[in-house]
């Protein structure tokens, strides 16, 4: 009975000291810490390459660029005529983009003839007319390259489209988008005439515009446009 009645004392629990993660886990530690640091790794090295990307372009712009920088995006710069080089070389553009293997084998200006007689042509006079979702922007190495045939060329900004002010969600028709263009048209000197060149949508644009003004249109040409 004495045992009944015992007052037992509570075993006194040790707890266990609060554990803290190691900065640089033991090599079994799981996949995913290792995927993380690596993911951490390609980061700080994308970073350090954009880094001296920069650097490097700051550099050539200062001491190894012969080129003016303060030219348009637009312009072509010729080859030195001191320099022995052929007729058909390619003059030295702005663009910096990398050649693809999909690019044509000729050069740009090889696919114009330099052997036309501007005098003797009805017009010398290209109207560029874009396609949907662009601007008179997209024209600028066909504008350098016609202007260095000789010819004259005006890139068009329609309704809502590149540097035009209005808002594209208030054309409600055809004749709406194209107006800049049958603007242009209408103001035309009498007699004058254009070659009218229209991409992708503007192809339907220049098939309007040659209905409404067919006296003022020498050509058109759809490049790869809707009819």
């Amino acid at each position: 009975m004495g045992n009944l009645c015992a007052c037992l004392a509570a075993k006194s629990v040790k707890k266990k000291p609060a554990t803290k993660r190691l900065a640089n886990p033991p090599p079994n530690a799981s996949n995913r810490w290792s995927r993380i640091r690596s993911s951490r790794k390609e980061k700080l090295d994308d970073t350090l390459l954009h880094e001296q990307a920069l650097a490097a372009a700051i550099l050539f712009r200062q001491n190894g660029s012969s080129l003016p920088f303060d030219r348009s995006s637009s312009l072509r710069y010729p080859p030195n005529s001191s320099s022995k080089k052929s007729a058909n070389t390619l003059p030295r553009c702005s663009s910096s983009r990398a050649r693809s293997l999909t690019d044509p084998l000729l050069h740009p200006q090889q696919l114009v003839n330099q052997d036309i007689k501007l005098d003797e042509l009805e017009t010398c006079h290209f109207v560029l007319v874009h396609g949907g979702g662009f601007g008179a922007w997209c024209w600028y190495k066909t504008i350098a390259l016609l202007e260095e045939g000789g010819f004259k060329v005006t890139a068009i900004d329609l309704t809502g489209s590149g540097i035009h002010s209005s808002d594209s969600n208030t054309i409600t028709n055809l004749a709406q988008y194209v107006k800049p263009l049958t603007d242009f048209l209408e103001n035309l000197a009498e007699g004058e005439k254009v070659i009218l060149v229209g991409h992708d949508f503007g192809g339907s644009c220049i098939s309007y515009a040659m209905e409404l003004f067919p006296l003022k249109i020498s050509k058109a040409v759809f490049l790869a446009a809707a009819m």
